[in-house]
């Protein structure tokens, strides 16, 4: 895992000096007139932030989890969607790594680590970094202060770019790397500067009470933060970003005082995904941790805190125990994907494979394409011997979501106990593409191309083979 890391940074620090140079020489690309167009257009913005992600699903510890993946997805469009200057489809991941930290790069990719979740209190302070992250994307706070960095010295550039992808797999690597490698580099130059942190805090908690959230879990979240840390020599990357003052923080405050706070919010996913976090993510919550939180006031917490036992319970092994415990909560709200994923789990544990699809073809029916139900139907019916209705229900959610990693790999496993080896490789390709090993793909397209006989099928893969090649072209490109 270390040699992995240390290829990536390689990478990341020659494609960050190579992207460098690019920027310098290329003036073809449109620019629409928008802060920060004189270093990177909105399109190059895109190219680089798709190259990017690939590489990050390669070397990142990122959390492959249905249920986390849907609610974080549901809270950050619902900010996006009370968001102006929006260029490009927003996507949220999450990054399993108990440092806080949020991160937001080029193309409208945003990532939270699984401790930042662990570290709020309530829905409100994780929605307002969130908002905060969405902001500096909106506005182009990277390409802009790209762009200050170049004015002020030639290899400032690479060190901001090099910075984004070495500290989505490790912030200490990546720090290492930098201060290693490029010698001129100054801290200030790979954090968001005061201009941008305070035009971030405004935008983003107006984006905050639009959305129906409270403006306090701003100052709550960012005051705390720096008070646990004000003393301390090791600071969470988060703050090494983005640098928290007295004064930004009573400015923050005094911006939350003046607007509306609503009463008495729905917090009971965020409930749900926290503990779900701490119980399989960060396993960092036992199962006697959980118990002291049923005696909580917030039925919220309570039921989270059952639930969290019952996915402890299931990891270890217990589902007789797990199901006994999720029972309540399951009958309480046979509808609620957080816990029909569990019984899903549940079952299949027990080889209860009639009692698992008939409890997903109904939420099915509810909820058509809905991700953490559809996974789940598709893994039972994979398990129950029933591969044909795997691949429709897979293929029709892949028509929606196309880049999902768990669907596509389920799919291919799929095919391959259908014997449709053709189509295994196809999805193989796409996988391969998105972790951004585009000669592997190829490979395995070429192999789907040999398994076809059909004229019409075949010239369909060349021109997802062509695809490819620009794709890699594009990656040249941009070395150059």
């Amino acid at each position: 895992m270390q040699l992995q890391k240390l290829i990536s940074a390689l990478f990341a620090l020659f494609f960050a000096f190579s992207c460098a140079q690019a920027a310098s020489q290329q003036d073809r690309l449109p620019d629409i007139g928008t802060a920060g167009g004189g270093a990177l257009s909105v399109e190059r913005e895109q190219i680089m932030g798709d190259l990017y992600m690939r590489q990050i699903r390669a070397t990142a510890p990122l959390v492959a989890d249905p249920v986390l993946a849907e609610y974080l997805r549901d809270l950050g469009l619902r900010l996006v969607r009370e968001a102006e200057g929006i260029r490009f489809p927003f996507t949220f991941f999450w990054v399993n790594q108990k440092d806080i930290n949020a991160f937001a790069f080029f193309g409208g990719h945003v990532g939270i680590n699984t401790g930042l979740i662990a570290e709020t209190r309530n829905e409100s302070e994780l929605a307002s970094v969130i908002s905060h992250e969405i902001v500096h994307v909106s506005q182009r706070h990277l390409a802009r202060q790209i762009e200050t960095s170049q004015n002020n010295g030639g290899l400032a550039l690479a060190g901001v770019l090099g910075a984004i992808i070495l500290g989505m797999v490790s912030p200490d690597l990546g720090m290492a790397a930098l201060s290693g490698s490029i010698g001129g580099i100054q801290q200030s130059q790979l954090n968001y500067s005061r201009m941008f942190e305070q035009e971030a805090d405004r935008i983003g908690m107006d984006i905050l009470v639009r959305s129906g959230f409270d403006p306090q879990g701003a100052p709550a979240f960012f005051g705390r933060l720096a008070e646990k840390y004000r003393y301390s020599s090791k600071l969470p990357e988060m703050l090494r970003t983005h640098p928290l003052s007295e004064n930004r923080i009573a400015d923050t405050r005094q911006r939350a005082d003046l607007l509306p706070s609503p009463i008495n919010r729905d917090e009971r996913r965020y409930w749900l995904a926290k503990y779900r976090v701490y119980a399989r993510h960060l396993q960092s919550h036992t199962e006697q941790t959980f118990r002291q939180q049923l005696s909580a006031n917030d039925p919220a917490i309570v039921a989270a805190a059952r639930y969290g036992i019952a996915i402890v319970q299931l990891d270890r092994g217990d589902a007789e125990a797990a199901e006994r415990t999720l029972a309540p909560l399951l009958t309480a709200e046979p509808r609620n994907p957080f816990f029909i994923d569990v019984q899903a789990d549940i079952l299949l544990k027990q080889q209860r494979y009639n009692e698992a699809l008939a409890m997903l073809e109904q939420a099915y029916l509810r909820l058509p394409n809905e991700q953490t139900i559809t996974l789940n139907y598709a893994n039972v019916a994979l398990e129950a011997g029933q591969a044909q209705l795997a691949v429709d229900l897979l293929r029709a959610y892949l028509q929606k979501e196309s880049d999902n990693v768990l669907a596509i790999d389920l799919l291919a496993n799929a095919y391959a106990k259908l014997g449709k080896t053709s189509e295994m490789y196809e999805q193989r390709a796409a996988l391969y593409a998105l972790y951004g090993n585009f000669d592997e793909a190829i490979n395995n397209l070429h192999n789907a191309y040999k398994q076809n006989g059909s004229e019409l099928e075949q010239r369909r893969l060349q021109a997802r083979i062509d695809q490819l090649l620009d794709k890699k072209r594009q990656l040249a490109a941009l070395q150059r």
